[in-house]
């Protein structure tokens, strides 16, 4: 719901752009609505440069904008209509995954039928706006549902996969060649990430290490 929420409200954002509506009057028509649905929300401009930045909602303001955000102020009544019904469809799905009696099949035919309202080439959104995360959505909550019924998605949780993804870029970042150097041997961040990654379970999977001979210290008093 988080990650798929921020892409919609970007989304959004993005239109009101393209449209060349997106100025200081759509800014404080979007303040001002989110304070009539009492979200605590602002702009404010990036230090050297033109980026407007704004707040980072938390799980439960977005569901209050996913659910109450008037999108006629920003846009015709029938544009409006159209990324409301988006956002309905959406809040629906988050609502049967939380059920423990929704029916994973059900499930499954509701979540493809989003995805393809969302490529719908009314809504103007692209294939390339899709995320991971819709894609877990669609393929593979319902499989969670099926197998897993008994426990519940909340057993399930993104932590562990977020905190394996900062050790990671921990790692990458504290080296001094990042993104793989310079030159023709140069590699992106994420090959020498997933590499190094590779490396690391190979030996920690065999006993090669133990035959390597390691240098020797010493130590002069």
């Amino acid at each position: 719901m988080l990650r798929i929420t921020d892409v919609l409200w970007r989304l959004v954002i993005d239109e009101l752009k393209s449209r060349n509506t997106w100025g200081d009057r759509a800014r404080n028509v979007i303040v001002e609505e989110m304070k009539h649905i009492d979200v605590k929300f602002h702009f404010w401009l990036e230090v050297g440069s033109t980026n407007w930045q704004y707040t980072s909602l938390m799980g439960q303001d977005k569901l209050i904008v996913l659910q109450h955000f008037n999108l006629a102020k920003l846009f015709p009544n029938s544009r409006a209509a159209q990324i409301r019904n988006l956002w309905n469809n959406f809040y629906s799905l988050h609502k049967a995954m939380k059920n423990p009696k929704t029916d994973a099949a059900q499930f499954s035919n509701d979540a493809r039928a989003w995805l393809h309202q969302f490529l719908d080439s009314n809504y103007f959104y692209q294939a390339s706006d899709i995320t991971p995360y819709m894609h877990v959505l669609v393929y593979h909550i319902p499989e969670m549902m099926r197998i897993h019924h008994h426990f519940g998605l909340a057993a399930f949780s993104c932590s562990a996969v977020e905190k394996k993804n900062h050790q990671q870029v921990s790692y990458f970042f504290k080296k001094t060649t990042k993104d793989g150097g310079t030159g023709k041997g140069r590699k992106s961040a994420i090959v020498d990430i997933l590499e190094h990654k590779n490396r690391v379970l190979y030996f920690n999977n065999h006993s090669e290490i133990d035959s390597i001979q390691l240098p020797k210290r010493l130590c002069l008093k």
